[in-house]
């Protein structure tokens, strides 16, 4: 009688774990906007440009009603520094690339609107090249394992499509040093 016992019970927690995913849905976006990187340009005569354009591709699979797992590609731009040292104009950039991944914790409130946020890890790639003419020319690519963090709300325009607005920072090393990029942007996904 207990193995009987023991056998519906497993069957009845698989056909509620089946019917649990079945009911999960996949989700695919994409989100453009603006990365400002928090670099220290203060030396004499430098000048930076950190705010630049950004997007990501997203792919997401809903857990359950208030969990998902997303998987991430994205840019965040290109920073760049220009000197003027004597009479020759030096330069530099550092472009960031990355992939993500994040649990994220979401709540649907009245309205089609809804919050989440997000933490999780991501492989960012900084390109950077340094350039001072007749002189030298240098070209680096350093990529490291770092945190992600984010805040977004959702609206929900029908059953499948849903305006998404998010604010994620990131951490980047470019050689030794590890800086931070904030980025907000807002898109679109569209859920199967």
């Amino acid at each position: 009688m207990l193995k009987k016992n023991l056998l519906v019970s497993l069957i009845m927690v698989a056909g509620l774990a089946v019917g649990a995913s079945a009911s999960a849905q996949v989700y695919v976006g994409g989100t453009v906007g603006q990365s400002k990187w928090n670099v220290d340009c203060k030396e004499a005569g430098v000048t930076c440009d950190k705010s630049t354009n950004a997007y990501k591709l997203i792919g997401g699979y809903n857990i359950d009603k208030n969990f998902a797992l997303e998987a991430s590609y994205f840019s965040l731009g290109k920073m760049q520094a220009n000197a003027k040292i004597g009479t020759v104009n030096a330069s530099a950039e550092a472009k960031g690339t990355g992939f993500e991944l994040a649990g994220v914790l979401k709540h649907d409130f009245e309205n089609g609107f809804g919050g989440f946020a997000k933490a999780g890890i991501a492989r960012v790639k900084a390109d950077t090249t340094a350039n001072v003419p007749t002189v030298f020319k240098l070209s680096n690519d350093t990529t490291s394992t770092q945190p992600v963090l984010g805040l977004g709300v959702t609206y929900a325009v029908s059953k499948e499509i849903a305006l998404r607005g998010e604010i994620e920072s990131r951490r980047i090393k470019i050689g030794d040093d590890k800086n931070t990029v904030n980025t907000i942007s807002v898109g679109l996904q569209y859920a199967f």
